[in-house]
């Protein structure tokens, strides 16, 4: 398991910013009161229940970050209305299947990305993450043909590329890439 991270520290500053504006959220009015109090439960949220610790290594490279999220909003298009016409065409609904993807990235919060942005796409989702086998298992609707599970294997091969080219490290890029290469 993880080291946790016990008391407050610099680095969890975000965190209760962002908790404090759920809780300006939440309460729907923005007072001194308020503020104090979101600030307050945020402090106590962090130094109560200690996140772990995350692997962050890797960079930031904003190209493949633009790349992405472009990728993912075209995605989440175009399988919109593929899902879409699945619900609505006079045909039986096709069969689905369960998948499982070998991952490149050693970092759960990189597997975890990939994991989220496959789930946020219509027609897949994400049933498990083995982050120390570096596997997962996604559910994906449409495994009507050979090919299309074929396809939604690249997809997700594909989505951790682009999630690794965003932020992960080279070595990572590089086997990535290998892998995509084999798959093609």
């Amino acid at each position: 398991m993880a080291d946790r991270v016990r008391g407050l520290r610099i680095w969890h500053l975000p965190v209760i910013g962002w908790l404090t504006i759920v809780w300006l959220l939440l309460w729907g009015q923005l007072t001194a009161l308020n503020v104090l109090g979101g600030v307050v439960v945020g402090a106590l949220i962090v130094a109560l229940f200690p996140f772990p610790r995350v692997s962050v290594h890797g960079h930031v490279r904003p190209w493949g970050t633009i790349v992405l999220i472009a990728r993912f909003l075209w995605d989440l298009a175009v399988a919109s209305f593929s899902v879409g016409w699945l619900a609505i065409r006079p045909a039986a609904p096709p069969p689905s299947a369960m998948i499982m993807i070998e991952l490149v990235s050693r970092s759960e919060l990189r597997q975890t990305l990939t994991g989220e942005l496959i789930s946020l796409v219509p027609g897949s989702l994400l049933i498990e993450l083995d982050s120390r086998g570096r596997r997962m298992w996604l559910h994906i609707l449409d495994a009507g043909t050979p090919d299309k599970v074929a396809a939604a294997r690249r997809k997700a091969r594909l989505q951790e590329h682009l999630v690794v080219k965003a932020f992960g490290t080279d070595e990572e890029i590089a086997e990535s890439t290998r892998r995509l290469k084999e798959d093609a």
